[in-house]
């Protein structure tokens, strides 16, 4: 007897046992990260991300304009000083995570993830046409170059306000909005945003920096960043007492707010070196660590090593900052003899 094979039959079958074959992979494995693997084109989890940082601006902006800022204290840092919590930092976060959430299985680090959360309709009044805003932006995407990776290889690190004491105190030049993309445990994308500068730079490792209006920023020269040394104002510790013994009297050393102000203070060459010497949130460092090093520079911690931001560390950095653009290495030399422990 000859059996005949109905094609349709076939495929029908073929696609059922892919679809049990998948069931199995998710709920009857022994490991819960089994998955198929997913490459992606890096250039479209940028745009997310550029789309996101820009969105959560837009919403600091006009929860600042209503002056509703609802603030909440969530936390003590490690030197006793208050954390503060705005509806500002709530509505970004939500806006961007809305956002990334698009690439299912993308996992993401964000500092607001044990917060409160705000609802759908809290966070559409402040959600900016993402067509209009996508089209200011994706000619500037377009000329990224392709970089396929592996989809669970990546991490999305989102800070969706930085500086919130500073943006309750009225001082908005000090505020970001930075999301930032890491393989591994190096940051490959890095974007901080102005949200009261309308201004977003963006970085990627092995190609360089630009602005979110197609603009490339240049490495700083040797001399053409004052010698200004910038350290936080709000945890400063014993920062400023250090950058003065190990730099002497020919350095300035200034105070401000915001990791991801401070690290731009390095890339449009208005200072030279940024030092932080107590501990500080990972989400507060990635974006601008990775802008840093798409410039040829680097963010090193206190023992001078480069961060690492895999799944296995922990988010919080206690061993501080020596940051700059230019010649990282040299400025941690000159510091390192006046660290505590070191001779």
């Amino acid at each position: 007897m000859q059996v005949q094979l109905h094609y349709k039959n076939v495929f029908k079958l073929v696609i059922f046992l892919g679809f049990v074959y998948l069931a199995y992979l998710i709920f009857f494995s022994s490991s819960n990260d089994v998955m198929p693997i997913i490459d992606v084109e890096l250039r479209d989890v940028v745009s997310y991300a550029v789309l996101g940082v820009e969105m959560g601006g837009h919403a600091v902006a006009a929860i600042h304009k209503e002056n509703k800022l609802s603030i909440q204290q969530k936390g003590l840092t490690d030197e006793g000083k208050a954390e503060l919590l705005t509806k500002a930092d709530l509505v970004s976060n939500k806006l961007i995570l809305d956002v990334l959430k698009r690439f299912m299985g993308l996992k993401i680090v964000s500092e607001e993830h044990e917060s409160p959360s705000v609802t759908d309709e809290e966070a559409e009044a402040y959600r900016e046409d993402r067509y209009s805003l996508w089209q200011s932006i994706r000619g500037s995407i377009d000329v990224l170059p392709s970089r396929r990776v592996r989809l669970d290889d990546l991490q999305v690190w989102v800070d969706p306000l930085d500086a919130t004491q500073e943006f309750t105190e009225g001082l908005t030049e000090y505020v970001t909005v930075m999301v930032c993309i890491t393989q591994g445990d190096d940051p490959i994308f890095g974007a901080i945003h102005r949200p009261f500068h309308n201004e977003t730079i963006f970085g990627v490792s092995n190609w360089g920096v630009m602005t979110s209006s197609g603009k490339m920023i240049k490495p700083p020269k040797e001399g053409e960043a004052p010698p200004t040394i910038v350290v936080s104002r709000s945890h400063a510790g014993e920062v400023k007492s250090l950058a003065e013994k190990a730099f002497g009297s020919g350095y300035g050393v200034e105070s401000a707010g915001g990791s991801g102000y401070k690290t731009l203070r390095l890339v449009n060459a208005t200072a030279e070196v940024y030092i932080h010497e107590t501990a500080i949130k990972k989400w507060d460092t990635c974006a601008g660590d990775a802008i840093v090093r798409a410039l040829g520079g680097a963010m090193l911690d206190m023992d001078g090593s480069p961060l690492k931001y895999g799944p296995s560390t922990s988010v919080v950095n206690k061993r501080g900052l020596v940051v700059s653009a230019r010649n990282p290495y040299t400025y941690y030399q000159k510091l390192r003899g006046f660290l505590p422990g070191t001779k």
